[in-house]
């Protein structure tokens, strides 16, 4: 088994860190997938970077269900290796995969089977409708591999181990670099595929991560390796991952129906504001994934120490992990405020209508990161604990007041109007989860005292 990090010991804030590099270092190659895309698509035309923005809501869905494992898994086994439970490991690690191939299988089947009906809502223009149901049906034959990565990573996050996804993450992304330009435009036998092409790269890199998994697994005998999956169904373990995954699975989906909603009031402002959209959000993750990178780390730090009951360890892990998330926002916020013009030029270099708008959607989004990365960070150390539901709702909540809010100050503001809402949303999920984990920690005098009894309540 490779080296993991001990996070039960030691100082908390190096203990932390060690992880949660790694970790943001994963979150940006995450981004990296889908800028590259957008980087080499941008050359081919803004529809079709208006396609894969839209066909973008459909994979976040699917990322939002991969969530139900990630979570799930992360949270069960953090607390198993707490308690050093050998035999509740195995039991995990088997239902997490059936669910897994289960949940896989049904989404498969409605977005191949049923695509040209959900992208049917959005009335896009009829160059972009095809160019997204081609792009859409590839990516969706690859979901296999999008399901199985976060089932693969789990199993090291859990146990403190963020070197080998980050990795992995690093070999995987190198060859989508090399094979987008490859892939779109064609080199020497290899006919230009176009959008195409951008799909089938990321799914090829996706399958490679997954291969270096298991040759990994092989090599160093990971405990994944080792179980029999078809003995029989793992039905409790299953249920259980699914009941603290779902709700963080549903936390994202909300937040996916809210952005398909707003993109619809969007796209009455034409290409633009779509393609302000699609490459917009994706420079603004430069944020929220790395937040969520540390997120991950304290995910495990809090998990591990409540399944050991090292509940002194907790209130003194809270605060270095605030202080340790601040720092990140930051940091994020400078880079998205500074650089707001200079980051759109990247994918749209000919186009300065979309370079314009662009820049007053970086300032205004990034006025409010450092709360943003709060709310992320909170939601880390809850999920923890296994008290998935609090940053659930809270963000489901004011995922929900965009749409209301969007519409009317667009009447107002215009696009301006829809990225305020997002926004000021971003900033009141942050000063709620800031305040619910106050709450608990009053309530548990400082994770002291009556932890178990709490969140068993809950």
């Amino acid at each position: 088994m490779l080296k993991s990090q001990n996070l039960l010991k030691g100082d908390i804030k190096t203990s932390i860190a060690k992880m949660a590099m790694p970790l943001m270092g994963i979150a940006f190659i995450q981004m990296a997938y889908s800028l590259v895309d957008l980087i080499w698509i941008g050359r081919l035309s803004t529809d079709a970077v208006a396609a894969v923005g839209t066909a973008g809501f459909f994979m976040w869905m699917a990322n939002a269900i991969t969530l139900i494992i990630k979570t799930g898994m992360s949270v069960e086994l953090a607390q198993a290796y707490g308690r050093g439970d050998e035999e509740e490991i195995e039991k995990i690690t088997i239902g997490g995969l059936q669910l897994n191939f289960l949940l896989w299988a049904i989404l498969t089947s409605l977005f191949i089977f049923g695509r040209k009906y959900i992208y049917g809502y959005f009335h896009l223009e009829k160059e972009v409708f095809k160019l997204a149901l081609d792009y859409h049906l590839i990516i969706s034959i690859g979901l296999v591999f999008t399901f199985l990565l976060p089932f693969f990573s789990s199993h090291f996050y859990s146990q403190g181990n963020s070197a080998t996804p980050f990795k992995t993450s690093i070999i995987a992304l190198i060859f989508n670099i090399i094979m987008d330009p490859i892939l779109i435009f064609g080199v020497g036998p290899i006919k230009p595929m176009g959008i195409k092409g951008a799909a089938l790269a990321t799914i090829l890199a996706q399958a490679l991560a997954v291969c270096i998994y298991i040759y990994i697994g092989f090599k160093y005998r990971e405990a994944y390796m080792k179980y029999n999956y078809f003995k029989k169904i793992e039905f409790q373990n299953a249920k259980e991952i699914f009941k603290l995954g779902i709700a963080p699975c549903g936390q994202s989906l909300i937040h996916n129906l809210v952005s398909i909603k707003l993109n619809k009031y969007i796209a009455v402002y034409g290409t633009v504001g779509i393609a302000t959209y699609a490459i917009g959000s994706q420079i603004e993750s430069i944020s929220w994934m790395s937040a969520e990178g540390f997120a991950t780390a304290f995910t495990t730090f809090f998990g591990q120490n409540y399944g050991a009951k090292n509940y002194e360890r907790l209130e003194k892990g809270k605060w270095v992990c605030i202080k340790l998330i601040l720092a990140i926002g930051i940091i994020a916020t400078a880079v998205l405020m500074l650089g707001s013009k200079s980051l759109f030029k990247i994918f749209t270099p000919n186009d300065p209508r979309v370079i314009q708008e662009g820049t007053i959607y970086l300032l205004i989004l990034g006025s409010t990161t450092i709360l943003m990365s709060q709310e992320i960070g909170v939601s880390g150390m809850l999920n923890g604990l296994g008290l998935t539901r609090y940053p659930a709702i809270v963000s489901a909540i004011f995922n929900v007041m965009r749409v209301p809010l969007a519409f009317f100050l667009m009447k107002v503001f215009e696009l301006k109007g829809i990225w305020i809402s997002m926004s000021a949303s971003q900033a009141l999920k942050g000063i709620f989860m800031l305040g619910i984990i106050t709450y608990i920690q009053k309530k548990t005098k400082g994770f002291r005292n009556n932890m178990e009894r709490y969140i068993k309540k809950r």
